[in-house]
């Protein structure tokens, strides 16, 4: 099968010629239908999840997908062959990933079914964003009333955190490079919209004694440090411990895993199935074209990059 991968450490990710995964006691395996471009998977391609998980080469990236179960392995009695699903290749070591032909997963935590009316894009570009946007919202506590900061709030992550924070009564300041990106994240639910060129000016304008919390979804985490209130929370998916983290005396560190669950994965499907949740796509590429998508990702791009894989 053909599949985005790195061979070994070190070396840059390029298409191969895979063997077919099989899947073990728990998993599925989903024939990919298309498959989503996260921070993970250039994270992982740098190297810099090596200190977190187990690599067994070759590593194919990709963390999110859209699909159609094509196995079944022992244990599993929630899915059947032919199942038109969704899902996050989330395991404690890397290996499989979604940009492949064929890739597994575990049914009970990691896939659901799509809903009939979900296009194979936006079901592709909600298992890993919105399982991720879940973990920060309760992170956060209740959200009601608090004035929270977004930076980065035009990619896949911010896009869906910021609807579900604006649903929940919060106070949504999104940072948004283009007015066509700070339109959107208005419609999106956001009460305020700032640009970057003049972020500490604007943010002081909304929030004199400072926001309540900044969600960290890129850019340099302590230049957003002194836009928070004493006491409030830094919450960042780029900081991986407490000790990373700016003002560690002043402020409460959250450093962010999106880890999937069945019930957040079904919750979040229903939202969209049902209209309460938009999943934004910024473009469609093909699977040669996967080089590209990570050259683009987070360059003014707003929502998901969806590579199509079959």
């Amino acid at each position: 099968m053909r599949a985005y991968a790195v061979q070994s450490a070190g070396e840059q990710p390029a298409t191969h010629d895979l063997e077919v995964p099989e899947p073990d006691r728990g998993e599925v395996r989903v024939r990919v239908v298309a498959a989503s471009v996260n921070g993970f998977d250039l994270a992982v391609a740098a190297g810099y999840m090596a200190g977190f998980f187990e690599h067994r080469y070759p590593v194919v990236l990709g963390r999110e997908f859209a699909g159609i179960v094509d196995g079944i392995g022992p244990d599993v009695d929630t899915l059947v062959i032919g199942d038109r699903v969704l899902g996050v290749v989330s395991k404690p070591h890397l290996h499989d990933g979604a940009f492949a032909e064929y890739t597994t997963a575990v049914a009970e935590s990691s896939v659901v079914r799509t809903p009939e009316g979900m296009t194979d894009a936006a079901a592709a570009g909600l298992g890993h964003t919105g399982s991720t946007a879940l973990i920060i919202l309760a992170s956060l506590g209740d959200v009601a009333g608090q004035k929270i900061l977004v930076v980065g709030a035009t990619g896949g992550v911010g896009t869906i955190f910021t609807q579900l924070a604006a649903a929940m009564g919060a106070e949504v300041i999104a940072t948004g490079r283009t007015e066509e990106g700070r339109s959107l994240m208005a419609e999106l639910g956001a009460a305020h919209t700032v640009d970057y060129a003049d972020l500490d000016a604007e943010v002081r304008a909304i929030a004199p004694d400072g926001v309540d919390a900044v969600v960290h979804l890129i850019g340099d985490a302590a230049s957003l440090a002194p836009l928070v209130r004493d006491g409030g929370m830094f919450v960042s998916t780029l900081l991986y411990a407490p000790e990373m983290f700016p003002d560690p005396e002043r402020l409460t560190p959250a450093p962010i895993a999106g880890f999937p669950s069945g019930d957040g994965l079904r919750l979040l499907t229903g939202m969209v199935d049902d209209g309460r949740l938009r999943v934004i796509i910024d473009r469609e590429v093909e699977f040669d074209e996967i080089g590209d998508a990570f050259a683009a990702y987070g360059r003014e791009t707003i929502g998901n990059i969806v590579v199509r894989i079959g």
